[in-house]
């Protein structure tokens, strides 16, 4: 069994794959992700690796998913469509809608009728995602022959033209190949072209253009391109190359600590970035679209550790314009109201866009940076100094300590009275986890 139909079956009466057909829910999104928790459960701790994520994909829609290692991109992707490590991993809250469908919710027999023919996936390590005994040919024809129901020469012609498509020479001797033939860039390209075989209605390409070179990458990304406005593709692609979503996407969202701190379209991102976290990303990063590039500005710190329950704002302990609000409360997206006229309607009343061109930009910041700062990579205020962790708050001391590199701060520090339940930092206990993966 391969990559492209690990989890797929045959299904009767569908519909050929790159037709266009008039669909149930069509106009809406195509895909609805709201309120999404995944945890790891480990033998020392509890993992919280994200922590209530919503967006939403339109057909043809391609959002970018940016953040550093760490901060929950690809396990957002694998929680979709229900391929999280088990027992481990699992979905303790929230709703994936496709299509009007709660990809949740469905049985494993029906998710495998979703899988691979409507939703694919391009995973990050290619070298473990391809089957090392079956050569790049079986591996490439599986779904093709399983779901179109066209003939072995038919399905190698278009293996062979894949192949080509996406910059491997000479496709049809290289069907006859087997993974550890293969280059570690070719072996990405071999991944590509299986996830776009079926013409999929969505593909999460998780790092597509990982391992391949400047002139390899446009030609993947232009591939990708050409898929969203021939057939209506939604993508929704992971990566932490900037460049790749700038040239890419219509919607970023940026992601840190498994939540996600701001969204917009693209171009209102790379224009007016607001969230301290995103300003440090823009900042850290070389520009050519100006005559005289600004010095770079490194996002000071480490990333939080994640396996205790996030109290407050996951980016405080490194971020330059912290309030004492920050250390306890975690901000809700709002709406950014930066751009509203001088006596206009303020945008934080208007119905929020979720996705689609006219996305309303928002955000999850109590101290937002204004425009001025943004470009600046600092805080421009007058004596402002970020607040440091409230007095015997153990949790904020530690956070504030890990991110600077410092020793920890001694037990002492806030001790749980004697009979008294550990501290929470102001909230309750938690009770037994719950999962609904898998629920059918």
């Amino acid at each position: 069994m391969t990559a492209a139909t690990a989890a797929t079956t045959p299904s009767a009466s569908r519909a050929v794959p790159g037709r266009v057909e008039a669909r149930p829910g069509e106009g809406g999104p195509l895909l609805k992700v709201d309120d999404l928790v995944v945890r790891f459960a480990t033998n020392d701790a509890t993992v919280y690796a994200v922590n209530g994520v919503s967006f939403e994909l339109q057909p043809g829609e391609t959002l970018g998913l940016v953040g550093e290692s760490g901060c929950g991109k690809s396990v957002t992707s694998l929680a979709l469509t229900r391929l999280l490590p088990r027992p481990a991993g699992r979905i303790e809250r929230g709703t994936v809608m496709f299509d009007g469908r709660d990809l949740l919710r469905l049985t494993d027999p029906e998710l495998r009728e979703v899988r691979g023919e409507e939703i694919s996936m391009v995973f990050q390590d290619p070298l473990t995602s391809l089957n090392p005994v079956l050569n790049i040919g079986t591996q490439l024809t599986e779904g093709m022959l399983v779901h179109e129901g066209i003939t072995r020469a038919e399905a190698a012609d278009r293996a062979a033209e894949l192949l080509s498509m996406v910059g491997i020479p000479d496709g049809r001797k290289r069907l006859k190949n087997y993974p550890h033939q293969l280059s570690g860039g070719m072996r990405q390209r071999v991944m590509i072209a299986m996830a776009l075989a079926l013409k999929p209605r969505l593909l999460i390409a998780d790092e597509p253009t990982t391992a391949l070179d400047v002139t390899i990458q446009a030609q993947v990304l232009e591939v990708i391109r050409q898929l969203t406005q021939q057939s209506g593709t939604a993508v929704l692609i992971i990566t932490h190359d900037l460049g790749v979503v700038a040239d890419l996407t219509q919607r970023i969202a940026v992601m840190y600590a498994g939540f996600i701190v701001e969204t917009a379209t693209t171009g209102e991102i790379f224009a007016h970035p607001r969230h301290p976290y995103t300003v440090g990303l823009l900042n850290s990063i070389s520009r050519i679209d100006v005559d005289t590039p600004s010095e770079l500005h490194p996002i000071e710190g480490a990333p939080p550790e994640q396996t205790r329950e996030p109290v407050g704002c996951p980016f405080a302990p490194r971020c330059a314009w912290r309030l004492p609000v920050c250390w306890k409360v975690m901000p809700p997206l709002t709406p950014d109201a930066s751009g509203a006229p001088a006596g206009g309607i303020d945008p934080r009343i208007l119905p929020v866009v979720a996705s689609g061109p006219a996305a309303t930009h928002l955000l999850a910041c109590h101290n937002p940076a204004t425009a001025e700062e943004a470009e600046a990579g600092m805080p421009l205020r007058p004596g402002f100094v970020p607040a440091p962790p409230p007095s015997g708050d153990r949790g904020a001391t530690i956070a504030l300590a890990e991110s600077e590199g410092a020793p920890l701060p001694d037990e002492s520090v806030a001790p749980a009275a004697d009979g008294d339940a550990a501290p929470t930092n102001g909230r309750p206990p938690r009770g037994p986890a719950t999962s609904i993966e898998g629920a059918s």
